[in-house]
């Protein structure tokens, strides 16, 4: 068919229109510029991408060639800078949300539905404290974030020239990355292309300046110069890098060893829990940091997701049963547990040298461990309970205790000192990958029939710490505890502690995928009477809150169980999965001993050497063995032991017999330098020999927990109900209701109250059309002005005519009181409003229609 009279077969104007309009703005952001752009916002998200993430590159690459295209198109454009952050919000959500459901199952619309209810059941679990096992909701976000660091990088570099701007939020995510990650894939190229991409860019905002100073002095530039430059610039930039990469790096590695310790700290691990949490997929990468149990607190909190990661080999004897202990923890209060330590000891001598432990010669074992850390990372000390000494340099935290057998009030450094209760020892310096240190330390052997007539002759320190009993402990919980030890016939407080151990590990199941515990729930009440499975911290809290009801001094240890034994290498081969908490329990003249209640733990055996070694030979290996696995989960029956019910009796703890000296090492002096000690701000220990009544208080730095005892106990803090999910949704609409009134009032009544009518109409009319691009010159007359608006808003010429009208006869004519012009202005305005609003509406939703 043959084209008609005033028709054309080629393609239609507004395409060829949109077409040139496509190549100017690509010509002004010239396209070197474009690509290095590109690349350099390309190298957090491979990075991401090589460090394991779940990252859907289907989504994230169109979401940010997007969001560049989008984004450079506001950047050349005279849109305020406000609008234009406004602009790209709308569309950038807009378009994560679209591309990120596109990729679901089904068309469109199924996906938009699908994603929809994924967003609010991942908000449910993110209120109810629990964890997503999602990976779509974490690329709905990050699309999001790769949005807004497009437009941000874009920004800065073609509307106001800031380079630093651009690309300093890009290279924080990539260092975040960079640092948390803990695999072996190298993520350094990525790091050296961003730095060279943003020294080209540097290159490229010097030149813009440069140029702008030849055009102002009327300088000729020669037409090749830019390319010359560009070509220059770029190899300074390498041989930067690679002098950067020559040079040694003492203090450098230095400063980055404390940056990564200070990304360690807790507030930060406390949000990289939090985050792991929101976004907890099974393909997420390893954890943040190589600290496991590192805290300074320890909760009870949901589900946790142990992998396969390597974290260290231990070449230690087999002959013995180990944990790799990192820290312990003292005070348990409502589901939190907490260190007791008040003086930090900095050693920067090795090896570190600790007085001999208070237990009988025979019942210790000096054993030499060496730890090689696989992980990238470590900030704690490892090693079997209890340390002797370790050959670095070393930073503890600790607690003395005098010759009475009581803490010493810090500082302590003037005082003899007995022995010293250590919480947690650190390295210096961060141990790297391949690193290794030997740890001497003094494994306890003790046998049933040693413990079994320890008696209950508790030093006063064991008796002003461990025998408290948080106020969020139950009755019923207690009265388990006291139910489980006369049904086993237990009097001793060894006894006591395997019944205990016993029990536990025969009724609770073992799930590592439990929810949060209850709001106002005591956590160990939970675990024992409502859920009936968790894993190895709900254990060991359970059996140690149940032993110190009992009167039983016990505390939290965690770290790592031994591992599987390579007999290829003679070591242990400690795994991430290993990550573990058990019980020690204090036995007079022995000291701290371990238990295992956990059962997906190979149980602890203590009869005589022979039957110990029957019994576990099938876990402990031998010198010939082959490699053994580490021990998995026991089956637990699905019916939990029945006890009678408690009896109505008040119960009573154990009483203290009377005094007798417990036998004592003297500590050796060593001729290492003396070590710094820090002290904390002083406080006053317990001098009672009493069970504590009140919590010992535990806060940073390292201040004595101990308070001196209250009268009455603090009640269990309670917990606010949740608000209902229809009470929510009111309260939010609410808010969104008073933030539209708050802006109504900003721009119809801020600072324009005491005008007339008349004079409020005009400076409201000055005020929104600033909204649709029009700038009025102070220079123009009224009639200028109202003859700049209806060019640009024809609808609106009777109202805006009408208002200009009334403002004139106001101001430049006779003064008059007419109520009718002001019901006029009024009017007028109300319907210039309207058509203003109308057109600012249009402009954010279709920026692409002029009119």
């Amino acid at each position: 068919m043959s084209a008609g009279p005033g028709q054309s077969t080629s393609a239609p104007s507004w395409l060829r229109q949109r077409s040139h309009a496509m190549r100017r703005m690509l010509a002004a952001a010239e396209p070197a510029t474009l690509l290095v752009l590109t690349l350099l916002l390309l190298t957090p998200l491979f990075s991401l991408r090589a460090a394991g993430w779940p990252i859907s590159m289907n989504t994230a690459v169109p979401v940010l060639l997007l969001s560049l295209l989008f984004s450079l198109w506001l950047a050349l454009s005279r849109h305020s800078e406000l609008f234009a952050l406004l602009l790209s919000w709308l569309y950038g959500f807009s378009s994560a949300l679209l591309l990120v459901a596109a990729n679901e199952p089904g068309d469109l619309f199924q996906g938009i539905a699908s994603l929809l209810q994924k967003v609010v059941l991942w908000v449910n679990a993110a209120l109810a404290g629990s964890f997503s096992q999602d990976a779509v909701i974490l690329n709905l976000l990050l699309a999001a974030v790769i949005w807004l660091l497009t437009y941000n990088a874009v920004w800065h570099v073609y509307r106001v020239n800031q380079v630093l701007r651009a690309v300093l939020p890009v290279g924080l995510a990539l260092l975040a990355n960079a640092f948390s990650y803990q695999g072996a894939a190298n993520l350094d190229p990525y790091l050296g292309a961003f730095l060279f991409l943003s020294l080209l860019l540097v290159i490229r905002s010097s030149l813009e300046g440069r140029e702008w100073q030849w055009y102002v002095n009327r300088v000729r530039v020669p037409r090749n110069l830019r390319r010359q430059f560009y070509q220059l610039g770029g190899l300074l930039a390498l041989l930067a890098l690679l002098l950067a990469w020559l040079l040694p790096a003492t203090n450098l590695q230095q400063r980055l060893d404390e940056l990564e310790e200070l990304l360690a700290g807790e507030p930060l691990t406390e949000a990289a829990n939090l985050l792991d949490r929101l976004f907890s997929s099974g393909d997420l990468p390893g954890p943040a940091t190589a600290d496991y149990y590192g805290g300074d607190s320890l909760q009870l909190g949901g589900a946790v997701r142990l992998g396969d990661e390597v974290v260290m080999q231990v070449a230690a004897s087999p002959e013995h049963r180990y944990y790799w202990r990192s820290r312990v923890y003292d005070i348990y209060e409502n589901g939190r547990w907490l260190p007791a330590a008040d003086t930090r000891l900095t050693d920067p001598q090795a090896p570190l040298e600790l007085p001999p432990v208070n237990a009988v010669d025979e019942t210790r074992v000096a054993v030499d461990q060496t730890f090689t850390m696989a992980l990238r990372a470590s900030r704690l000390v490892y090693a079997a309970p209890q340390v002797a000494a370790v050959n670095l340099p070393t930073r503890s935290d600790i607690r003395y205790i005098g010759p009475d057998g009581r803490f010493l009030e810090p500082p302590a450094r003037d005082q003899q000192i007995r022995s010293i209760n250590v919480s947690v020892i650190r390295p210096l310096r961060v141990l790297n990958s391949g690193d290794s240190y030997t740890v001497t330390s003094l494994l306890n052997t003790a046998g049933a029939d040693q413990l079994r007539p320890a008696g209950r002759d508790w030093p006063d320190w064991v008796r002003s710490l461990y025998f408290y009993v948080s106020p969020s402990v139950t009755p019923r919980t207690r009265e388990l505890a006291r139910n489980i030890v006369n049904s086993a016939g237990a009097e001793t407080p060894y006894d006591q502690a395997v019944a205990l151990e016993s029990w536990l590990r025969q009724n609770i199941r073992y799930n590592e995928l439990i929810p949060p515990p209850p709001e106002g729930q005591d956590p160990v009440d939970w675990l024992l009477f409502d859920i009936g499975e968790g894993y190895c911290n709900y254990y060991a809290s359970a059996m140690i809150v149940m032993l110190r009801s009992l009167g039983v001094p016990a505390r939290l240890a965690t770290g790592f169980a031994q591992g599987r034994w390579d007999a290829a290498g003679s070591q242990y081969e400690v795994l991430e999965r290993d990550a573990h908490s058990w019980v020690e329990v204090y036995f007079p003249g022995y000291g701290w001993v371990e238990f295992e209640p956990t059962s997906a733990q190979a149980p602890l055996i203590r009869e005589d050497p022979e039957q110990s070694l029957v019994a576990a030979e099938s876990f402990f290996p031998t010198a010939t063995a082959t490699a053994t696995p580490t021990a998995t989960a026991t089956p637990t029956p699905d019916e939990r032991q029945e006890f009678p019910p408690p009896e109505p009796e008040r119960e009573e703890l154990p009483e203290r017999p009377d005094a007798t000296p417990t036998p004592t090492l003297t500590p050796t002096p060593t001729s290492t330098p003396s070590p710094t000690i820090t002290p904390s701000p002083s406080a006053t220990p317990t001098p009672t020999l009493d069970l504590p009544s009140v919590p010992p208080q535990s806060a940073p730095p390292l201040e004595s927990p101990l308070d001196p005892p209250q009268s009455d106990p603090p009640e269990a803090p309670s917990s606010v109900p949740p608000l209902p999910n229809g009470l929510l949704a009111a309260t939010i609409l609410l808010l969104l209701l008073l933030l539209l009134l708050f802006l109504w009032w900003w721009w119809e009544w801020r600072g324009l109250r005491r005008m007339n009518p008349i004079a409020r109409a005009w400076a409201r009319l000055e005020r929104y059309t600033r909204l649709i691009g029009i700038r009025m010159d102070p220079a123009q007359t009224p009639a200028e002005r109202r003859r700049r608006i209806v060019e640009d808003l024809p609808v609106a010429e009777a109202p805006v005519t009408a208002i200009t009208s009334l403002y004139m006869r106001a101001r430049y004519g006779p003064a008059s009181q007419d109520d009718a012009d002001s019901n006029e202005a009024d009017v007028s305005w109300g319907r210039a409003r309207y058509r203003i609003l109308r057109r600012w509406l249009g402009r954010v939703l279709l920026p692409w229609r002029r009119r």
